[in-house]
């Protein structure tokens, strides 16, 4: 091929991602507009939010497709194949609820749509594990240490804040409530989940990061948001829906942002390298404190034990020692 028809198709190629990039942008603009006016309790328009949400996932999981085809280490290409079959399953649990409950009226707890729901949680978090053994060639073990850390200290608000009033308004029988109480753990674990992986990666952002974590936090956040007022609608279409569509085009982005080469952790030092663990120890030992005046929940007392505990190991993990020659080593 001549160099003049390689340019012309590359330029073609790129006018075509920017004409996609365009159709999408707008298709979640529409979105988010009519959402917001209509409000909580207007009626289901499918067109938009059935039809277009659904069509913004979808759209998504086919870029995450491209990503994971165009990736050249196999961690790296398993972690977009687990986005994308994660998108995938979302869009098709939206289009069976638009099916089933899209008129309206209570919906029952479990239905049939909670398989597909529940079953994105372990592919988004196997995708974020894949993430970082695509970008990091070694981890050492006090950084896997200060990545529990920061999953503890997300969960431990999330437990008072969100799993609690969850609960508190679950359905009475046992089934009900634990698949009412999985998606509100299961956002917390991803989110703890996504900030313990910035410890791992040496706090280091680049490439699709970025957008895989501006992805999550709009679904989680949505989900949140979904979850702690599912009792006061009867519909399952509400303002904020457009954050999940928002989150699939954010993991679309980040799809097409093709990694390098992975490289060799970067060691920290001085306050940087302490300054979590002092953080966690702080903000366990303030909870410790809170609970004297104020009741809390037995899971958050476990929780700021094991922040403790994790401090503790973390202290003996990453402790200089002698190196054989008798000078110190780290």
């Amino acid at each position: 091929m001549s160099r003049t028809g390689w340019l012309g198709e590359r330029g073609a190629g790129r006018w075509r991602r920017v004409t996609v990039a365009a159709v999408l942008l707008a298709g979640l603009v529409v979105e988010a507009a009519h959402q917001i006016s209509a409000g909580a309790h207007a009626p289901d328009l499918a067109i938009v939010d059935d039809w277009l949400h659904a069509g913004l996932i979808l759209a998504s999981s086919v870029v995450c497709v491209w990503g994971a085809r165009h990736r050249r280490t196999s961690p790296s290409r398993h972690a977009w194949w687990c986005f994308a079959a994660a998108l995938l399953l979302f869009a098709l649990a939206e289009l069976l609820w638009g099916a089933l409950y899209g008129d309206g009226g209570d919906v029952p707890t479990p239905n049939p749509t909670d398989v597909l729901y529940l079953g994105t949680y372990p592919l988004f978090m196997a995708g974020l594990i894949l993430m970082v053994r695509a970008r990091v060639s070694d981890i050492p073990w006090h950084r896997w240490l200060d990545g529990f850390v920061l999953v503890l200290l997300v969960a431990t608000p999330g437990v008072l804040l969100v799993i609690v009033p969850v609960l508190q308004n679950a359905p009475i029988d046992p089934a009900g409530q634990v698949v009412a109480v999985a998606y509100p753990l299961g956002d917390v674990l991803l989110i703890g989940a996504l900030l313990g992986t910035l410890p791992l990666m040496s706090w280091h952002l680049y490439g699709s990061w970025p957008w895989v974590g501006a992805g999550l936090v709009c679904l989680t956040v949505a989900d949140a948001a979904y979850s702690l007022t599912a009792a006061d609608v009867l519909a399952h279409r509400g303002p904020y829906d457009f954050l999940w569509s928002a989150g699939a085009l954010a993991f679309a982005v980040g799809a097409t942002r093709l990694p390098g080469q992975p490289r060799a952790s970067r060691e920290i030092t001085g306050w940087p390298a302490i300054a979590l663990p002092l953080f966690a120890q702080a903000v366990a030992v303030a909870t410790q404190v809170y609970g004297w005046f104020r009741p809390l929940p037995p899971a958050e007392r476990l929780l700021t034990i094991a922040v403790l505990v994790l401090g503790i190991a973390q202290i003996i993990v990453s402790r200089p020692r002698p190196s054989p020659g008798g000078a110190p080593r780290t």
